[in-house]
């Protein structure tokens, strides 16, 4: 349980995994990025907290990624409202009532409205920047549909799940005027889709993939790791243990 200063500041105590900092160090070179791992492996942690080090311009002893050195404006989205608001969100600002204690310092929090039509679902994030100014990063969802990716013109966006081939070229040209960039993270469980396919079967020097397998997350015990894909049904085991999609669908 985190408390006091700590659960007010908690990007200063992110430490990557040797996968999840093979992923940050690719954005310093690649336009495209995608970290497909396993179930409850690090993926969403290790995108939320670069997205909280780019909208503050934190960034660690460690951090060899790229770098902005001014404020930045970025899109952040999951499937639904409701998945943004329970995993992006999370990371970012915290839970409902809690603001201030995801990886997002408080202390740089400038606001958070409400959204319309989700419970306890924000609207943005507006966040003090290092160098002066402040950063934004909305909340978005491919619920919507693609017209609602459309118009702007942002620095980042990060796709947190898997979005249909048609919002992840939308939310991709919208980096195009800013020279931005986009990363992906995901458990491949729709197996080789348009996007899977564009990141593994197609030769792009501006696209990388870093694949996160239950044997790449410290946290887990060699007995736990055994636990844990036993308990997958057989035909999602390379998927949800390892980051490998199916080359079919279903069983």
């Amino acid at each position: 349980q985190l408390t006091g200063q700590l659960a007010e500041n908690r990007l200063v105590e992110y430490r990557p995994y040797a996968k999840q900092k093979e992923f940050h160090a690719a954005g310093a070179k690649f336009r495209e990025r995608l970290l497909m791992a396993g179930n409850q492996l690090g993926k969403t942690l290790a995108a939320g907290n670069e997205v909280a080090m780019h909208l503050t311009g934190k960034y660690p002893d460690w951090w060899t990624g790229r770098r902005w050195d001014r404020p930045v404006i970025g899109w952040a989205a999951g499937v639904t409202g409701e998945s943004t608001r329970d995993t992006v969100q999370r990371l970012l600002l915290g839970r409902p009532g809690r603001h201030g204690t995801g990886y997002i310092p408080k202390a740089s929090i400038v606001d958070s409205p409400a959204s319309r039509g989700v419970p306890d679902l924000v609207d943005h994030i507006k966040v003090k920047h290092e160098s002066g100014g402040s950063s934004l990063c909305l909340l978005k969802s491919y619920e919507k549909g693609r017209e609602k990716w459309q118009g702007d013109t942002v620095d980042f966006v990060w796709f947190d799940e898997e979005p249909g081939m048609d919002i992840y070229s939308e939310g991709l040209t919208r980096t195009q005027a800013t020279g931005g960039m986009v990363w992906l993270t995901f458990t491949p469980l729709l197996g080789m889709s348009d996007v899977v396919m564009r990141f593994l079967m197609e030769d792009n020097p501006d696209r990388c993939v870093t694949q996160m397998t239950i044997d790449d997350a410290e946290h887990y015990s060699a007995e736990e790791r055994a636990r844990i894909i036993a308990g997958y049904p057989a035909h999602e085991r390379e998927a949800r243990a390892k980051g490998i999609p199916t080359m079919g669908s279903g069983r």
